[in-house]
């Protein structure tokens, strides 16, 4: 269960028809103890839709460097081995993910 106050609307836009319900993962790069995560799962279960998450990254974190980079991508590796056990998509590029202008381009990969 969501707790109501972790619920923020950021638009007021309805749902949009698609074929799947995305979930932007960015700073709470887990798939276990993710209310965001989880509460994406019930909407795609309510719209009967399955769940692709994607992962931007690009080279201009401040102040990451190499051991960063491999450390988040060995994290996100196993997030993303999880979340194959769940059934769930997670597409990983090296595209800063603002400069990602319609799923389609990212999609099939």
């Amino acid at each position: 269960m969501i707790e109501k106050e972790r619920i923020k609307a950021l638009n007021r836009k309805g749902i949009q028809k698609g074929s799947y319900v995305l979930y932007w993962m960015q700073a709470s790069q887990r798939a276990e103890y993710n209310h965001a995560l989880e509460y994406t799962i019930l909407k795609a279960n309510e719209l009967r839709q399955p769940v692709v998450v994607f992962f931007g990254f690009t080279d201009h974190f401040p102040e990451a460097n190499e051991r960063h980079y491999i450390f988040m991508l060995e994290g996100l590796r196993e997030v993303k081995r999880s979340l194959e056990k769940r059934g769930i998509r997670m597409v990983i590029l090296h595209k800063s993910p603002g400069g990602i202008m319609h799923p389609k381009e990212w999609i099939a990969h």
